[in-house]
């Protein structure tokens, strides 16, 4: 059945790396002697970001791990005499070792027809640490500014953000999310309105709180 709107969502991430950095272990005082050696670990090739313990810089974008629906969909109802838009609900998984702050970076596209476009998060199963709010990506027939501020914080792959405190299972690791809005005029026949929206990821470090590098 064809829809009478689409939306595609796309995820944009950026900085996969190819190396791993060690953390440091320990440190020396060489005191009256003119030589001191230190020991030099290397990872060549994808580190195992799922894993908390992973040897990754703390906030590097290595630690980014998403699984978003990226094709999803709105329509009109016929029962509001395609007045009102509707959705399935999508989902947004943070596979990681690390949780993850999910941002709305940009909406491309034309209204035509909407008037209204808003985009509804909420926690997929274990609650999240905060609660998340809708955002008007269309407002008045045109697209809105996004917000500076993270729209949806992910737990890591365990349901933690600040490992060294938080019980496993803490907060949830999944948003689902979904459409509605309203169309002020619906054209006789359907007619496709189709956006691009961006998410811009950044990793939160292993204290739960410190967002990026």
């Amino acid at each position: 059945m064809k829809l009478t709107k689409t939306f595609i969502a796309t995820a944009m991430i950026s900085g996969i790396g190819v190396a791993g950095l060690a953390s440091v272990a320990s440190a020396q005082t060489y005191d009256g002697v003119n030589t001191g050696e230190i020991q030099v670990n290397g990872t060549i090739g994808k580190v195992d970001n799922t894993n908390p313990d992973a040897e990754l810089p703390e906030g590097s974008d290595d630690w980014i791990n998403v699984t978003v629906d990226t094709a999803t969909a709105f329509h009109t109802t016929t029962a509001s005499a395609h007045t009102q838009i509707e959705s399935a609900k999508y989902t947004i998984q943070n596979n990681s070792g690390r949780g993850v702050a999910v941002y709305l970076s940009s909406l491309t596209g034309t209204p035509n027809h909407v008037t209204q476009l808003t985009i509804n998060p909420e926690a997929a199963s274990a609650a999240l640490s905060t609660t998340p709010t809708a955002v008007n990506l269309v407002d008045q027939n045109a697209i809105t500014t996004m917000p500076a501020t993270a729209w949806l914080l992910l737990a890591n792959n365990e349901g933690r953000l600040n490992l060294s405190s938080d019980a496993q299972n803490a907060y949830g690791n999944a948003a689902k999310f979904y459409y509605t809005g309203t169309v002020s005029e619906a054209p006789t026949t359907a007619t496709a309105e189709n956006y691009t929206l961006t998410l811009r990821f950044a990793s939160i470090q292993a204290d739960g709180t410190t967002i990026g590098k």
